[in-house]
């Protein structure tokens, strides 16, 4: 029987009780649906990209995952995906649902997001805000925001405390994609004011700002 076969809705009790045996929940949601709504403490791979690579990259094959999916069709792909990367323990999937989940106490989160046209108020504001750029170190060497930090989603699980948590972080990648998914696992650390820039460095250029450390053309 597959992974997909196996696999149950849970209702907001079985989640609750999932969550207090220390299950990690997957929300496999697009970017902007996570950031604006969440269960605290989950992690983001969306499923509209590199879904199981990056799962198989950032989750333990032994941990217990219980998904969060747009719907009943999303949630079985994921698994079947999981499955064929050796993650095969997705005990079962949830809806999102704020009504249910704020009635049963689950803290709930949020994580603000930004676009590039948007964004230099609050790079000229007197808070600092810090740019985290995770993508690959070669594509950080092709050219980075001004002012960026280089922390790569390969290695972010073990330097997170690189982040200074004085300051807004920015978290950006090409499109938003890895983005999302390292902001996912520093809000989890509770690694200070952690937002996304959604639109990366293809907005950022597009807006015609510049780059640091590009290759003059």
């Amino acid at each position: 029987m597959s992974e997909a076969a196996k696999l149950r809705e849970l209702n907001v009790a079985q989640l609750v009780e999932e969550q207090a045996r220390e299950t990690l929940i997957l929300d496999t949601r697009p970017a902007e649906q996570f950031a604006k709504l969440h269960i605290h403490g989950s992690i983001q791979i969306s499923l509209a990209g590199y879904f199981a690579s990056w799962a198989a990259i950032l989750i333990d094959p032994v941990q217990r995952l219980l998904l969060i999916a747009e719907n009943a069709y999303s949630a079985h792909e994921a698994a079947n995906r999981l499955a064929r990367v050796g993650l095969e323990h997705a005990i079962g999937y949830a809806l999102a649902n704020e009504q249910q989940w704020r009635k049963q106490g689950i803290e709930l989160a949020s994580i603000s997001v930004y676009r590039s046209a948007d964004v230099s108020p609050l790079m000229q504001g007197q808070r600092p805000v810090q740019l985290v750029d995770v993508r690959s170190r070669a594509e950080w060497l092709k050219g980075h925001l001004p002012g960026a930090i280089s922390i790569p989603l390969l290695e972010l699980h073990s330097k997170g405390y690189s982040i200074d948590r004085s300051k807004k972080s920015l978290v950006y990648c090409n499109e938003g994609y890895r983005a999302t998914t390292a902001a996912s696992l520093l809000f989890r650390k509770r690694a200070g004011d952690i937002g996304i820039l959604i639109d990366g460095l293809e907005g950022w250029s597009s807006c015609g700002l510049p780059l640091e450390g590009s290759a003059p053309k």
